[in-house]
């Protein structure tokens, strides 16, 4: 699941920024789906956290033999929020994104994303995840937003 040397960064994946609820995100639902889909998964509630507080939800899942990543949901308003992949590699977030597409959120367009890396060179841009394909499609998706971020 590594290329070599593959850059590691926080993915951020949100509803569309002119249309915050279309995820209609609840943490509850969030947390059952990923415990659901993903057997060995652990989620945890972190009650509210931040300087501006949101209900937070943490997650462990195992996405290849081995192979973990962990992330963040965080829900600032009722039915509006985030979800961050921790220091992964696109090719590990891409497994992540794809589930989040295709088996929760309402429908497959309703995806953007940036990166840690991306904010931190300045670039507020949003990208959309690709509506269909596949998680190599994903991936490729994730890796060319990070080749740009890296070039900041």
């Amino acid at each position: 699941m590594h290329g070599e040397n593959p850059i590691r960064t926080t993915f951020v994946f949100h509803p569309p920024v002119d249309n915050a609820l279309a995820w209609d995100l609840s943490l509850d639902r969030l947390e059952r789906s990923i415990e659901q889909s993903f057997p060995d998964s652990s989620a945890k509630s972190e009650g509210d956290l931040g300087p501006r507080p949101a209900a937070t939800l943490s997650f462990e899942i195992q996405i290849a033999e081995g192979v973990w990543i962990e992330g963040l949901a965080t829900m600032p308003f009722e039915g509006m929020g985030s979800v961050m992949i921790t220091g992964a590699s696109a090719v590990e977030a891409a497994v992540f994104a794809a589930w989040l597409r295709d088996s929760f959120v309402p429908s497959p367009e309703l995806v953007e994303f940036s990166s840690e890396l991306a904010m931190n060179g300045g670039d507020e841009s949003v990208w959309h995840l690709p509506e269909s394909g596949s998680v190599t499609d994903i991936a490729e998706a994730l890796q060319r937003h990070l080749e740009v971020a890296d070039h900041l």
